[in-house]
């Protein structure tokens, strides 16, 4: 199946090593223009105007659409338009003020900077928190009556969003939005907040070498469709871009 669609996380993905980066955005720009030309998705848990700096800066080629903030934003990156029904989408059950008055009650618990933060992305710092640790924390705010989803990488990032919130969701709502069969699209990531996106259904994947071992432990079942590469951040990348068939 050609690829119509490609959606990458950034930091540490395409983002990490700066040669890589470079190259990448090379063999992206030498694609040819045309109808077949795979759709450009970043996927980010940085916000949308953060990845139009990187791009105005020069460091990324230029996308079609923009995800931010854990699938908690979608623009069109050739109008600039954040797309409206998206945050409707999003609207239902979430509460911000809320979810943070139960999330900054946790013992050890940092609010991340305001630039990280947006309407529908409440995000903070907590080291090394177990797994039983989470699920209070997800069993708190269910207790509350939030639809709230919950996003714990890295060891240390935290992420309360809507619960129809993920990068995987936002991939799927946009494939819907665009008309886009999901067995064309594939995703590249590197931590266990990518792990969503593996888990649309009929994507195809690349883990990069310099991934964490969480997102593999969270896409073990979808092992058959991910490329795992040996290489990291971009290198990785386009190694699966070929692996799945691209021509780079």
């Amino acid at each position: 199946m050609p690829i119509r669609l490609f959606s990458t996380d950034l930091d540490g993905t395409l983002l990490g090593d700066a040669v890589s980066t470079q190259r990448f955005a090379a063999a992206w720009a030498a694609l040819p223009s045309s109808p077949e030309k795979p759709l450009l998705v970043f996927n980010s848990g940085r916000l949308v105007d953060d990845m139009r700096e990187l791009v105005a800066a020069g460091y990324l080629p230029s996308p079609d659409y923009y995800i931010g903030g854990v699938g908690t934003q979608i623009a069109d990156a050739r109008t600039g338009t954040p797309l409206g029904a998206f945050a409707e989408h999003l609207r239902g059950g979430w509460d911000r003020t809320r979810a943070d008055a139960i999330i900054a009650a946790t013992p050890g618990i940092e609010r991340q900077p305001d630039k990280f933060q947006h309407e529908f992305k409440s995000s903070w710092y907590l080291r090394d928190a177990p797994p039983a640790q989470l699920a209070a924390l997800r069993d708190a705010l269910a207790a509350a009556g939030l639809e709230t989803g919950l996003v714990y990488s890295s060891r240390r990032d935290l992420d309360i969003l809507p619960a129809r919130a993920t990068k995987g969701g936002a991939l799927a709502w946009l494939a819907r939005h665009i008309n886009m069969d999901t067995d064309s699209i594939v995703v590249a990531g590197d931590t266990g907040n990518d792990s969503s996106m593996f888990q649309v259904p009929g994507v195809r994947g690349i883990i990069v070498g310099n991934a964490l071992p969480e997102l593999g432990e969270a896409t073990a079942e979808h092992a058959a469709r991910i490329h795992r590469s040996p290489y990291p951040a971009a290198a990785g990348v386009l190694d699966g871009l070929r692996a799945h068939g691209l021509e780079l």
